[in-house]
């Protein structure tokens, strides 16, 4: 197509000139890049348009304080919030409560100091997803989980403090309850 175009242009100019010839190329590669440059801008701004659209949810908390032991399993409410990008999580009832379908993932620490013992589940609606256990080898302790759920609209995650067992925060925000919504 583009030898088409040279020769058409061509014979239209006088007799042979380089320079017209050199400027008549010139001008197809710019109207190209041009339409190019376009093209990609307008791929940019669709991206832009499908990120404002896109859902998003993140979220982080500390307990801000110590709990347990208790008679009966305890939800734990982490009441420090860090951030809690478009309001799933709850700080008065420590539930996460999803807000659209997909994929998410969640992690969460417990700490425990002196002789307590640990125990901490995280939930998924009313099934046990993960848990971190500690029993009394040292001084101080601190272990992590973590998963990546499917979740529903609706469902609900959770952290459960187990019948009998201990976790500590304070200002320094050692226990911590962190999720994010990874695509839907």
């Amino acid at each position: 197509m583009l030898d088409e175009q040279v020769s058409t242009y061509f014979w239209s100019c006088s007799v042979f000139d380089p320079e017209c010839l050199f400027s008549y190329i010139h001008s197809l590669r710019s109207d190209k890049i041009i339409t190019k440059l376009n093209e990609m801008g307008a791929t940019v701004e669709e991206l832009k348009r499908e990120n404002r659209e896109r859902p998003k949810v993140a979220f982080s908390a500390s307990l801000s304080e110590s709990k347990g032991p208790s008679s009966d399993d305890v939800i734990l409410v982490y009441k420090h919030v860090f951030n809690n990008v478009g309001n799933a999580y709850s700080p008065v009832t420590g539930i996460f409560r999803a807000p659209v379908n997909g994929v998410y993932y969640f992690t969460y620490t417990a700490f425990t100091t002196s002789s307590k013992i640990r125990r901490v589940s995280l939930y998924k609606n009313v099934h046990l997803m993960v848990t971190v256990t500690d029993d009394v080898s040292d001084s101080e302790d601190s272990g992590s989980n973590g998963v990546t759920l499917q979740l529903d609209a609706g469902d609900e995650v959770y952290t459960r403090l187990m019948e009998g067992f201990n976790i500590f925060d304070d200002n320094n925000h050692h226990s911590t309850f962190t999720g994010f919504l990874l695509f839907t």
